[in-house]
């Protein structure tokens, strides 16, 4: 089985996979990317069920520039259980295209101090790529983040981050 569909068809939280949570919510996650170009800055949020509900619920907000601070939707509301959190990368230039440095880093240190924690974390990004590939990036496609979701007429990439055994290395 494939590192994507390892990632899709795993448990989450409960009976949710990530395969059902796109199937809900990537169209949601569009839109919030498609707002984050219009605006060039960057948005986050959370996905949660509330207990007892069929279909997930979205809570987002804008960010700062080129930075979320999403702590504080890592906390679901009385009642719900957090499924998956994200942020989107705005701009159109191949770097913005996969999870940055900052995010993977981020994501060990919170999964790694966190080991209860079982909920995914997502990237939504372009679908640029630099002409050349990703050169020294490259492993970070294969390692640190895996394509779960794209709408190439829009120019939209979903990314998972699975949970770390090692910490990163960065050369």
């Amino acid at each position: 089985m494939s590192a994507r569909d390892t990632i899709l068809n795993k448990t989450i939280v409960g009976e949710w996979t990530l395969a059902q949570i796109l199937t809900n919510e990537a169209a949601n996650l569009v839109k919030i990317w498609e707002d984050c170009m219009r605006d060039n800055v960057e948005y986050g949020g959370a996905i949660y069920i509330k207990d007892g509900a069929i279909r997930p619920t979205v809570n987002s907000a804008k960010g700062n520039g080129n930075n979320m601070n999403i702590e504080r939707f890592r906390t679901p509301p009385a009642g719900s259980r957090i499924l998956g959190e994200f942020h989107t990368h705005p701009g159109k230039q191949p770097k913005d295209g996969r999870p940055s440095d900052d995010d993977i880093s981020n994501h060990w240190d919170r999964t790694f101090k966190n080991p209860a924690l079982t909920h995914v974390a997502l990237v939504v990004t372009t679908t640029k790529e630099p002409a050349s590939g990703w050169g020294k990036y490259a492993f970070i496609t294969k390692e640190y983040g895996v394509i779960v979701y794209e709408d190439a007429a829009k120019g939209v990439r979903i990314w998972a981050m699975p949970r770390l055994t090692e910490k990163p290395k960065f050369e």
